[in-house]
């Protein structure tokens, strides 16, 4: 109920949100001052703004002239209004183009291009030619002539009498989705450019995003210059042609190289191509341009193949490194470049198709075109967020699994740190409960180890023999896929596999996560944790697989150390323990305070069997006399001490029960057809000497030693209490 009222309030926070939004735009749009700038102001731009005629009488469309048409030089003329005002001008702009006006036949105004890097080309230049009442009812004429030899390029548009300001104003909202589409470009490569710079470890960056920032804020740049905006307001014409015309080469070779480093398969070739390509291209056009003389505007062609050389080898190199990705069964992560390249395509056919079909009130202005890269670089961007989102959770996580490790090593042996870590990652992790499930080798699993969170009831003595057939082996198949299992929701889990929804379902979980525990190459159990958030389940199921290997390892060095235990403090005849594991038992755990019985047992015909029926005999007469005292005793309190000699301990209530054990004993041993000297000491009060209690039983048992032998030939001699 928590998590959905959450959710809920989320809802409703939005909600409020997008509501405050939409009443402030609604507001800005009716209410404010802008709307007059989106709104076409009748009488704003003088109504004989029209009606501009040829030599020849032919009326023309004023937002558009080409020269072209009229064998490269054209002059328009028309009859002012018969009132101006002061404020009134002449205003219009025009493109590769020389300009005279006359008022009558005065020369009122001359523009004449001046050479530059590109030619005699500028691109868009803003006239503005002022006026006076007295002008008023005069004829005007412009007449243009194109600055190239094939009469191309020249062009007159936006022809106006109105203030100057009013053409800007026109002007400027005209081409206002343009500019600001651009802008928001721009934007992208300086953001980009400020995350390259500001990053502290600039080698952890998978992507090249110096590349990509100089790229993007070069294309931004260019799209700008070509709406005309920065010549109105800055009035640098023979600079904005520059760029016009250097600024998407200059971009072409960083956002190949971004490219490449976006792809698995790293082949230097094409980043070098396409250096090599755009360089020759670039250094063809100068030496055209210079000392062959050609303007950049007759060399088009070579112009576009320099735009198009660089997609055809960005195309060579996604499909190499899609073939690639394929014969290696690697995912390519080029989603997010995909998408923004469909929609660059998309949007640059667009224009393509508004330019050739002369869609009115679209054409010449770029918008799908700038809208595509806007998206482009927005998807380019994301793939950014995105790694880096994942690189700071795999930071994140890294660190986790290093306080997890640091945490868990702190103990002395495998047992104390296998608890700790479960502790730490059932606290760390938010999760009700920890756990570690182990294969019995008998077709079951036992929870072996186990953290629950405060007020949560233990459940380690309950889980146990849980079939691995059609239970855990559901598990152990999704292992084989993924490497975890996740589920988010427990009740819906019947679905996939009843049985194992049977064994959950009793428990109360409602999210869990687990992964596998693996030795050589085989699965020994699992661990996971019950109920950690589910917004966290992805993450918190990649922190469990890291920690599946060091997890095994800690099993399989407990398990080496129980070995060594084994080994050290156990008689690996019969089981029972060794004089090591006596003494240690005597300084460490002993309570000499209390009641306690000690027992010497020494076997009888120990030698007589080896000598007569071989080792093996008397390996059977050892393990026969230690079975009789271990069930008696209980094998922790049971000791070999030396070859044929047996030390226990025992802790009966009184002297009675400790007497009857040790008749017990004897009695089995008789019913085994073996013999044993027994010394029994009970010390009732405890004891203040332990080694006087142990040598009194050790007389004890010589004494009926002494007894067994006496008229024996095979009599033992040169006994000593070890």
């Amino acid at each position: 109920m928590g998590k959905k009222h959450s959710a809920d309030i989320r809802i409703l926070y939005r909600a409020v949100y997008v509501l405050v939004m939409a009443l402030l735009i609604a507001h800005l749009l009716g209410q404010t001052d802008i709307r007059p700038f989106l709104q076409w102001e009748e009488g704003a731009v003088n109504s004989a703004s029209d009606g501009w005629i040829t030599g020849d009488g032919v009326t023309v469309d004023t937002r558009d002239v080409s020269a072209n048409k009229f064998g490269g030089a054209v002059i328009l003329r028309k009859q002012l209004p018969q009132t101006l005002s002061h404020n009134d001008s002449l205003c219009f702009a025009s493109s590769n183009a020389r300009i005279t006006v006359w008022i009558d036949e005065e020369i009122v105004y001359q523009f004449n291009t001046v050479e530059n890097l590109t030619g005699f080309g500028y691109g868009l230049a803003h006239h503005i030619v002022n006026l006076s009442p007295e002008d008023a009812g005069k004829s005007v004429r412009i007449g243009m002539v194109s600055v190239f030899s094939n009469h191309g390029g020249g062009r007159l548009r936006s022809i106006q009498i109105c203030p100057a300001s009013t053409y800007t104003h026109l002007f400027v909202r005209e081409e206002l989705v343009p500019f600001l589409l651009s802008f928001l470009i721009m934007f992208f490569g300086a953001v980009i450019l400020a995350f390259h710079f500001g990053l502290r470890r600039k080698n952890i960056l998978p992507y090249n995003m110096l590349a990509l920032g100089v790229g993007t804020f070069l294309i931004g740049l260019w799209c700008m210059v070509d709406t005309g905006i920065p010549q109105l307001l800055t009035g640098s014409i023979i600079a904005c042609r520059v760029m016009d015309y250097t600024l998407i080469h200059m971009s072409t070779y960083p956002m190949v190289c971004f490219i490449s480093s976006l792809t698995r398969q790293k082949r230097p070739i094409y980043v070098h191509a396409a250096f090599i390509l755009s360089s020759c291209c670039v250094l063809l056009l100068l030496g055209l341009r210079f000392f062959a003389g050609y303007d950049m505007h007759i060399l088009i062609p070579l112009v576009y193949f320099s735009y198009f050389s660089p997609i055809a080898i960005v195309s060579v190199m996604l499909a190499d490194n899609r073939r690639y990705c394929r014969k290696n069964n690697i995912t390519s992560n080029l989603r997010h470049f995909y998408v923004g390249a469909a929609a660059l395509l998309l949007g640059a056919t667009t224009d393509i198709a508004v330019y050739l079909f002369d869609i009115d009130g679209l054409n010449g202005h770029g918008w799908f075109l700038r809208l595509g890269l806007c998206v482009f670089v927005a998807e380019l961007m994301l793939q950014l967020l995105h790694w880096w989102s994942n690189e700071r959770t795999s930071i994140e996580r890294d660190r986790f699994v290093n306080r997890v490790l640091q945490y868990a090593m702190s103990g002395d042996d495998a047992e104390t740190r296998l608890n700790a870590t479960l502790q730490y990652l059932g606290t760390h992790l938010h999760a009700r409960r920890a756990y570690i499930f182990e294969d019995m080798h008998d077709g079951a699993f036992d929870n072996t180890y186990e953290w629950c969170c405060e007020g949560m009831e233990p459940k380690i003595d309950q889980l146990k023999d849980v079939p691995f057939k059609d239970t855990v082996e559901v598990w152990y198949e999704e292992y084989k896929r993924s490497g975890y299992v996740l589920i988010y929701d427990v009740n819906a889990y019947h679905a996939v596999s009843e049985n194992v929804f049977r064994v959950l379902e009793p428990q109360g979980i409602e999210t869990l996560a687990t992964a596998p525990l693996e030795v050589n190459g085989k699965y020994i159990g699992f661990f996971g944790v019950d109920d950690p958030p589910a917004e966290s389940m992805k993450e918190i199921s990649e922190i469990i697989r890291l920690l599946s290997y060091f997890l095994s390892q800690m099993l399989l060095q407990r398990d080496e150390q129980r070995q060594l235990i084994q080994y050290s403090h156990y008689d690996s005849l019969t089981g029972a323990r060794n004089r090591r594991a006596m003494g240690e038992f005597e300084q460490k755990e002993l309570d000499v305070a209390v009641p306690f019985g000690f027992i010497m047992c020494d076997i009888n015909g120990l030698k007589r069997a080896n000598d007569t029926c071989g080792h093996e005999a008397g390996d059977a007469l050892i393990i026969d006399i230690a079975n009789s005292l271990m069930e008696v005793f209980g094998a922790r309190n049971v000791y070999r001490v030396g070859g044929d000699e047996f030390a226990a301990y025992a802790f009966p209530k009184d002297a009675a029960e400790f007497d009857a054990a040790v008749e017990r004993l004897r009695a089995l041993i008789v019913e085994k057809g073996r013999s044993a000297s027994i010394g029994c000491v009970f010390s009732a009060g405890g004891a203040a000497d332990l080694e006087a209690v142990k040598a009194e039983a050790d007389v004890r048992m010589y004494v009926e030693k002494e007894q067994y032998y006496v008229g024996r030939n095979d009599r033992r001699s040169d006994r000593r209490l070890l």
